[in-house]
């Protein structure tokens, strides 16, 4: 069951530059003329072998200049290189603990953890020093929405089988995974066992939350939607940490430790 819940209060529209932009290339585009083919012809032709259109170009180039401006616009200062990595890495561990946060402020819940597809981390590092909005962008180019999961025990148990058998996907520290033979030996919970019998409160992307990326054991469970995207509350999270005069960082801390 999906529920759409109140909008993320702290996403901003971020979005409408670049929506304007192709408004208008698909207007400028657009033609009443219909053609009937006759024939067809194949021609290789470089890029570079085009001339520009001015008149297209003179139209999006206010707009690319906004947009360029404000995807260079530095918004936090990471203190160390943070990088991808299985079965654990500090660019996993960085992105599940902020979602959990802003996950959390939003929806006035505690969330027992946070988890997310390795394949929907774009970029294998971010560079210690400054951080602009446009690599936020590049890390997390897909518009997928926050999801707050409402487990049971067995779907949660299969969630923790599918990240071991992926070799690892980003959890947050809410969740600590011991595996020995291919099989979770222990399964901490906040510092609790896991047991079978609770439910359990997971955020994650909607692709997921969907069934995506083999996950479908999590259709049916109860999912509502957040009104803003992943990249959106990582950029909030982003900003209020450097409201507060804090720079990032993150570390691999035993989140999924492989005994055997």
């Amino acid at each position: 069951m999906f529920t759409k819940i109140k909008q993320y209060p702290f996403a901003l529209q971020r979005n409408l530059s670049i929506a304007i932009v192709f408004s208008v290339l698909l207007i400028n585009a657009s033609c009443s003329y219909q053609y009937a083919v006759s024939e067809q012809a194949a021609t290789q032709v470089r890029v570079m072998e085009v001339a520009p259109d001015s008149a297209t170009a003179a139209i999006i180039s206010p707009y690319k200049s906004a947009i360029d401006g404000e995807m260079n616009t530095v918004i936090a200062e990471l203190a160390v290189d943070l990088r991808k990595a299985k079965p654990e890495s500090p660019l996993g561990n960085f992105i599940c603990d902020a979602i959990v946060k802003q996950g959390e402020i939003v929806t006035g819940k505690k969330i027992d953890f946070g988890a997310y597809n390795y394949g929907g981390i774009r970029q294998d590092v971010l560079s210690a020093g400054p951080i602009t909005k446009g690599k936020i962008y590049e890390l997390l180019p897909f518009e997928n929405f926050g999801a707050i999961v409402t487990l049971d025990g067995p779907a949660t148990k299969l969630l923790i089988e599918k990240i071991i058998a992926e070799e690892g996907w980003p959890i947050s520290g809410g969740l600590k995974i011991v595996v020995k033979n291919n099989i979770p030996e222990t399964i901490l919970i906040n510092n609790a066992p896991f047991d079978i019998t609770k439910t359990y409160t997971v955020i994650m992307n909607d692709y997921m939350a969907g069934g995506g990326d083999n996950s479908n054991f999590l259709q049916g469970q109860q999912v509502e939607i957040l009104g803003a995207t992943i990249r959106d509350m990582m950029l909030d999270y982003l900003a209020a940490e450097t409201i507060a005069g804090r720079k990032i960082s993150a570390k691999n801390e035993g989140r999924i430790v492989y005994a055997d």
